[in-house]
Parts: structure tokens; C-alpha cells; sequence
């Protein structure tokens, strides 16, 4: 068998669809600016709107709440940094994505307290704690705090009680931020439901196209532009919108309201027949995070074995040791620190991203290299 790829949560392939509802838009007659006030500019517009009603529709918000961004990172950082008042308090979780704690240190040089929320020994946010962060952030604050949780951990995969937490947030008059990139392929999310005012989401997560993502702000939240210039989307995001990739995201979203119920359950099993053949094959291998989360996530590890040097030897194997945007391979998974891990598991841990694309004897081919792998490297001894 060729290469496999396990690592969809990295990165998932473009879909058919996706690929054929952009092309049209990358044809030498497709050139309009979508601000420009003639027939091809009209005509890039409308077919934006309409991309952006799809986007809106995946997570039960108006058209009008979407902001086309380049990705999640972006969309993160806008949220983060756009929306507090001055000296008002920013608590974020401590499994957040890299591009959510990256934003920690300029919160702190702009005059933002800011508070790393723990979690329990499955990834989930500590209540009590974030309770009492709100308080004090509440009281110190001069405007409402911002909490920033993620909706599914893209390393473990456990999902967050986001409407609980939400609710906490309400009683000490906080708004509420999630990345919703790794859930939103598998798992439907009504964000006004869940009390949501800001939403990120990436293309390249939902079998759409890299380059191009979306944070969703609910009516009345106020959102500064990260950069003086144009006044395009209402002046809550300058510059000029790529229209095919404005297309491609929201013929992803489209697809995936569409799927993600199929997806999730198929996926899902996929997960479990995974882990159900390297427990079977590896004594002593662990299970990280909750076992009902993310349909395509299934992070392990593996005592014996240094995970980075393992899948050097396995280059037909797409793979991952933890986040893809981590900076440097030799970091272990602050998620796994965070949830009580040593760094030596960290460092022997695994993550497979299953998805869309992924068949059972890609599955079972995987497992069997790699219990062959870690057996001839001398991790869990059988």
C-alpha cells in the first residue's frame, strides 16, 4: 500500500466539490473586484454574499456576523485582540491553539490582565476555576472580559462543555470566544444556542481551501480592524476579498452541513477500530483525552518509544506528535502537560487525525506498521 494519510486534523484534502465551485473563479473572465461597481465586480460580490450565507448557515448565525479572514489564526488573533476595552481582563484555556496563547504576551504589553484557565486530566476546562477567574477578572476589569475556549482540542480531541461555560461567563458579564476549526467537520454547532459571540473557522479543516478562514461576531460585539486602510466588510476587516477562496470556503461549509452527521459516525468508527487493533497489538499503550470526543482524533501514548524518531522511520505514515503549529518538534504537547502528562509521555505520544477521506484498510495498514514499528523499537512489549 502507498502512503497514508492520518493527519486531517493538520490539514484535510480539497474536496471535489469544493475544487469544482472555485475554478470558474480563477478563469481569466472571472476578474471583477468584488467592491468594483460594474457587472464583474457585481457578479464576484454576489457570488461572495452567497458563499458567506453558507458559512453563517453551518453554525446558526446571519450572513452578516461573518468575517472573511486568511485562516483561524487570523481569526483568532482578531478575536483576541479586537474586541477587549481598554484594561479589560482575557482568560483562555490551557489546551488553547498556539495562535490563541500566542496572543497572551501582546494582550499583557496592551495593558490586558490575562488568566490560563487549567483543565482536568482529560483536557476539559476546570469550572470552578474559570469561575473564579471571571470574578477576579470582573472585578479588576474595566470592561467585559473575554474567555476564549476552543471547541474540540485538536491534539486529544476532547470536546469542551461550551454552553456551561457560557453560561459562567454570562453571570460575570463576559463574552465568549471559540476556535471551532477541528469541530465543525463532524459535529454540528448552533452558535447563538450555545451563547457564542465570536467563532473561528479555517477551510483547510473543513475539506476546503487553505488560505482563506472566517470569525463569526455576534450582533452588537464590537470588533477593531487589525490594520488601517480600505473599509471592506463593514471596516472590520481591510483588503480586497479573494473571491474564489471566499467560494471555496463556503461550498466546504455548505458540504459539511450537509455530512457532518454521516461524517462524524463513519469517522468515528474508523477511531475506534483504530485504537481497538494497537490496544489489542501494544500492552501498556495509553489513550489520551476523553473517549467520546473528536469523531477523527485519537492521540496515544506509547511508553518505550521517542514518537518523533519512531515516525522517522515510518515515512509512508502521515502522522503527528502533537499541533502542527507548534514551534519547534523538540517542544512536548502543552496540551498533555497541561493535563498531567510528564514530558516523557509527551514525548512518546502519538496523533492520528482521521477524516472524509480516510478508508478501514488505510486503518488497519497504519496499525499494523506501526505496532511493527514500535515493537522493533523496542516501546510496549506484546
Amino acid at each position: 500500500m502507498s502512503a497514508i494519510y492520518l493527519d486531517h486534523l493538520a490539514s484535510t484534502p480539497l474536496d471535489p466539490q469544493v475544487l469544482d465551485a472555485m475554478l470558474p473563479w480563477w478563469a481569466p473572465g472571472a476578474a471583477g473586484n468584488p467592491q468594483a461597481a460594474h457587472p464583474a465586480g457585481w457578479r464576484a460580490a454576489d457570488a461572495i454574499e452567497e458563499a458567506r450565507g453558507h458559512i453563517a448557515a453551518l453554525v446558526g448565525a446571519r450572513p452578516g456576523a461573518v468575517v472573511f479572514t486568511s485562516g483561524a489564526t487570523e481569526a483568532n488573533t482578531l478575536a483576541l485582540l479586537g474586541t477587549l476595552a481598554p484594561g479589560a481582563a482575557c482568560l483562555v484555556s490551557a489546551v488553547e491553539h498556539p495562535s490563541v496563547l500566542g496572543c497572551l504576551p501582546e494582550l499583557r504589553r496592551r495593558g490586558h490582565p490575562t488568566t490560563i484557565v487549567p483543565v482536568d486530566a482529560d483536557g476539559r476546562v476546570d469550572p470552578n476555576a474559570l469561575e473564579r477567574a471571571l470574578a477576579v477578572g470582573a472585578a479588576a476589569g474595566t470592561g467585559p472580559a473575554l474567555v476564549s475556549v476552543m471547541a474540540a482540542n485538536n491534539e486529544v480531541g476532547t470536546i469542551q462543555p461550551l454552553a456551561g461555560i457560557t453560561a459562567l461567563a454570562r453571570r460575570h458579564g463576559a463574552l465568549v470566544h471559540s476556535d471551532a476549526v477541528q469541530a465543525l467537520g463532524t459535529r454540528a454547532l448552533d452558535m447563538p444556542a450555545l451563547g457564542l459571540d465570536l467563532l473561528s473557522l479555517s477551510g483547510h479543516k473543513l475539506n476546503g481551501p487553505m488560505g482563506i478562514g472566517a470569525l463569526l461576531v455576534r450582533d452588537g460585539v464590537r470588533l477593531a480592524p487589525p490594520s488601517a486602510g480600505g473599509g471592506q466588510q463593514g471596516g472590520r476587516r481591510p483588503g480586497t476579498l479573494p473571491t474564489a477562496l471566499c467560494v471555496g470556503l463556503g461550498a466546504a461549509c455548505r458540504l459539511a452541513r450537509a455530512r457532518a452527521e454521516e461524517d462524524g459516525r463513519r469517522i468515528a468508527a474508523l477511531r475506534d477500530r483504530l485504537w481497538a487493533r494497537l490496544e489489542a497489538e501494544l500492552s501498556g499503550i495509553r489513550r489520551n483525552g476523553a473517549a467520546n470526543g473528536l469523531a477523527g482524533c485519537l492521540n496515544v501514548t506509547i511508553p518505550g518509544i521517542d514518537a518523533a524518531d519512531l515516525l522517522l522511520g515510518l515515512p509512508e505514515l502521515a502522522l503527528a506528535t502533537g499541533s502542527a503549529c507548534r514551534s519547534g518538534d523538540a517542544e512536548p504537547s502543552h496540551v498533555l502537560l497541561a493535563m498531567g502528562r510528564s514530558a516523557e509521555d509527551a514525548h512518546a505520544s502519538l496523533r492520528f487525525g482521521l477524516g472524509r477521506t480516510t478508508r478501514a484498510e488505510e486503518v488497519d495498514e497504519a496499525a499494523a506498521r506501526l505496532v511493527a514499528a514500535v515493537r522493533t523499537a523496542g516501546g510496549c512489549p506484546p
